[in-house]
């Protein structure tokens, strides 16, 4: 970026230098808001374009140099600047967050600076709202241990504590399955959370919410795992019935035998009652596809069979009879002929 120079302010521009190019406490910037309104326009582009030099500069004493400087330039009340400090620290923030292996707020400067804007928002009770969602949707790319490193660096300036930040989690389990596992993995670090807001979730999930992909899959994992699906079992009675079967409709086969069955086997052992509904829906699902592989949705069924000993064997043979499937019927008979006295009810 070049400028006309002589259209900037000589005082302006030695104000400018001096605050971005050292890092002098003492300065004097009594008239600096003042010089900056002078010519607006051409000020706030160079004020800009020495700032975001500056930003790549690494200072030994790069808290106290950041601490001061921004804590200026908010102190200016001028919400052009703020909006632009705002979003240009936290776009660097994002960009060494996501592609940087490791990273550590004594050495990366966009760290520390993004860090010292919030400890100033802070400290005038300002909000940290952008901060907050910032740092809950970070956990689809991030490892724990990266994530771990972060999110304690901002307590208590943007969460008061670990727990704080685990129920903003909780609470977007729905956006991303990547959040519940976050959760699991913290807790096998010592990290302690109320379970009964997930449970209550799933809950809701069933018999409130809308049953679109993500609240689904939300559902199946937090049912995956033992300890949330025992909770909710002891909630379940049998007026979810009819929701849980419209959940299960509102699925795609892929999401129904996801992970093996895995699927499959907990919504069972969540409600046995539902087993050979289930099957059929899966079954249908698997028809509406209309694979190319002439035996694709017969393999499928043998493996449900095989794998799901709920699941009646005498249903999937009077499903395929009663939807002319009989090619399919003579191949699941092939593999298992113990079945073959069953045929000729079907």
């Amino acid at each position: 970026m070049t400028f006309q120079l002589d259209k900037i302010n000589p005082k302006f521009r030695q104000l400018v230098d001096l605050l971005f190019y050292s890092d002098r406490i003492d300065l004097d910037l009594t008239d600096f808001k003042h010089l900056l309104k002078q010519n607006y326009e051409d000020h706030f582009e160079y004020l800009q374009n020495r700032f975001a030099k500056s930003s790549e500069i690494f200072w030994e004493n790069g808290e106290r140099f950041w601490s001061h400087r921004l804590s200026f330039l908010l102190s200016l009340n001028d919400k052009a600047l703020t909006k632009y400090v705002e979003e240009y620290l936290q776009k660097r923030m994002v960009h060494v967050v996501k592609f940087k292996p490791t990273i550590d707020v004594r050495y990366d400067v966009e760290y520390l600076q993004f860090l010292e804007l919030c400890k100033i928002k802070h400290a005038k009770k300002e909000s940290l709202s952008f901060v907050k969602n910032f740092l809950t949707d970070m956990p689809s790319h991030l490892s724990v241990e990266k994530l771990t490193y972060i999110i304690k660096s901002f307590i208590p300036i943007v969460f008061t504590d670990f727990n704080e930040y685990t129920e903003a989690i909780i609470k977007k389990i729905t956006n991303s399955a990547r959040n519940f596992d976050l959760l699991l993995a913290l807790e096998k670090q010592g990290v302690e959370f109320d379970k009964v807001p997930i449970v209550n979730l799933a809950r809701d999930i069933i018999l409130e919410r809308t049953h679109n992909e993500k609240n689904c899959r939300a559902f199946f994992n937090i049912i995956r795992e033992p300890s949330f699906r025992s909770q909710l079992k002891s909630q379940y009675n049998s007026s979810y019935k009819t929701k849980l079967l419209h959940l299960l409709e509102s699925c795609d086969y892929q999401l129904i035998e996801e992970h093996h069955l895995i699927n499959i086997k907990n919504i069972i052992d969540l409600d046995a009652s539902v087993a050979d509904e289930l099957a059929i829906i899966y079954a249908d699902k698997l028809y509406a596809r209309h694979s190319g592989h002439k035996k694709a949705n017969a393999d499928r069924l043998i493996r449900l069979l095989k794998q799901v000993n709920q699941i009646s064997s005498k249903k999937i043979l009077a499903y395929l009879s009663a939807n002319n499937k009989m090619s399919d019927i003579k191949y699941v008979l092939s593999s298992f002929p113990e079945l073959r006295k069953l045929a000729a009810f079907v």
